[in-house]
Parts: structure tokens; sequence; C-alpha cells
């Protein structure tokens, strides 16, 4: 389904179908803990979004994931697959066009690698520094992202305002006692002052009663 020679085709694709931010969206997601595969379907999935917004093809709520679905899921009836290429077809989506420029796994994993500088060779385990730098990593790129919407905003003259600053902060609570801590202490003490020695045997003595 999916043609991976020649050069970067992820950037390739996400500058012909004028695909905005999608290294962005992509690095998001593989922070939010997303495997090859999800980017895979997120990519391509994009890709028909992009498709059937410059057509004049009118779609509900989750009828492109569906589209995808029926347009790749092996289980899917060539029937069935062939209607929905004609329903594109007749809304002037040409359905190879866009199915070329969809990406398999290995792909997204070398597009990771090599052009965005992302080790996609998961751990079973994490320590605390690697915990914090990852979330970090994902604030200060939605604090990015939230900066140039803001700045587009402003060009736009719809928003109007000094000298923005944006600053995202991360706070867990524990829905047991109700503490709350930034996202950098807990993982620094390691656990809740409600789990700590001593209380949560007391804790559970409670329970038990």
């Amino acid at each position: 389904m999916a043609n991976d020679t020649g050069g970067c085709k992820i950037d390739r694709v996400a500058r012909e179908r004028k695909l905005d931010d999608l290294d962005q969206r992509l690095l998001e997601r593989r922070d939010a803990g997303a495997s090859l595969r999800d980017l895979e379907t997120y990519h391509n999935r994009q890709v028909l979004e992009a498709a059937v917004n410059e057509s004049d093809m009118e779609t509900l709520e989750g009828e492109v994931e569906n589209l995808y679905r029926l347009l790749t899921d092996d289980d899917v009836s060539v029937g069935t697959r062939v209607e929905a290429q004609s329903r594109l077809e007749r809304n002037g989506i040409d359905p190879d066009a866009v199915t070329d420029d969809f990406v398999s796994y290995q792909t997204v994993r070398t597009h990771l690698n090599d052009c965005l500088d992302v080790d996609t060779e998961r751990t079973t385990r994490i320590d605390r520094t690697d915990a914090k730098n990852v979330v970090f990593k994902l604030l200060s790129r939605t604090e990015s992202i939230t900066m140039r919407t803001i700045d587009r905003l402003r060009s736009s003259g719809h928003l109007t305002i000094g000298d923005p600053e944006v600053t995202l902060s991360l706070r867990v609570a524990c829905t047991e006692c109700g503490e709350e801590y930034t996202f950098a202490r807990l993982v620094d003490r390691g656990r809740c002052s409600c789990r700590e020695a001593g209380r949560t045997d007391a804790r559970d003595d409670e329970t038990e009663a």
C-alpha cells in the first residue's frame, strides 16, 4: 500500500498536503507513548483528511477514520473497499494518490531516527531524570505551539495583547488523600505523602475497619 522509496517521504507528503506542524504532532504523540504503528495510522489519517478537506466531500464525525479503515483494513472485502474508493472518486479525490502517500511504521521509524534525531529504541525502564526530560520536552513544545498560535492570531487581527508570555504548569493530585504536587516534585519524592512508611499501613487498617 505504502511506497516508501526515495528521499524523506513524510517530509514530502507533509509539504505537498500542507500538513503544517506534522513533525511537531508526531513528536508529541511519541512523547505521550504512541507506538510506531500508532504514528503510522495517525499520519495516514491526516493524509486522507487533508485530501477530503480540499475536496467538496461532506463527512460526518468519525467518517474519515472509517474511510481509512475501509481503504486499509485486511478484513474489509474487496467490494466494500471499491465502494469506498468510488466515493472518493465521485468527490474529485484520487484514491490511488491518497494511498500512495500513506506510509508504513518502518518509514515512521526512519523519519524519527534520521530526520528528527529521535531514538526509537524503547527501554522497559525509565529513571526519574528521563521521566522529567520527556514531560518537560512535551511542555516546552506545547508552549512553543501556543506562542506561535498567539502570534498568528495577533497578525490576523483576531487577538490584541501586549508582549505575551506562555507558561505551562503541570500538577498531579492524589485522588485518595487530595495531596497535590508539581510533576517534578512528585517524581523527586518518589511517592505521595500518604504512601510514606507507616501512613499506608494506617490507611489500610482504616479501610478494613
